[in-house]
């Protein structure tokens, strides 16, 4: 089965902050804050499957949903750092970084977004 969606340069971005972000949780040790290590895990496996997902949709209305839907939950992540920030539960010159890469990745899926809606067909 062709994969085209594990070419995207976005979605190898997206894999990679997932993996971060596990890293990240599994340094937490606050069982306190369990509920939020798990939104941050499934907000950024939300981008990764939804990039995987929307590729795999013909019509453009479609694509573009999935990959608002990816956009969304890297704003979710942003804003879940933000949390492990005000809570102090890790490094916030590091949790900045990662922030970083959560916004770039919204970024790179709004211009997929706009490309997409550019197109003829």
């Amino acid at each position: 089965m062709d994969k085209p969606f594990a070419k995207f340069p976005v979605y190898q971005q997206a894999l990679i902050a997932a993996k971060k972000v596990n890293l990240l949780c599994k340094r937490i040790n606050s069982r306190e804050f369990c509920f939020l290590k798990d939104q941050l895990r499934r907000a950024a496996s939300s981008i990764v499957l939804n990039i995987a997902e929307g590729s795999g949709k013909w019509t453009k209305k479609d694509k573009i949903n999935f990959y608002r839907i990816a956009r969304a939950s890297a704003h979710e992540c942003s804003g879940a750092l933000d949390l492990i920030i005000v809570y102090q539960l890790a490094n916030e010159d590091n949790i900045k970084l990662y922030k970083r890469e959560f916004e770039r990745i919204a970024g790179d899926l709004q211009a997929m977004i706009f490309s997409i809606e550019r197109r003829k067909i």
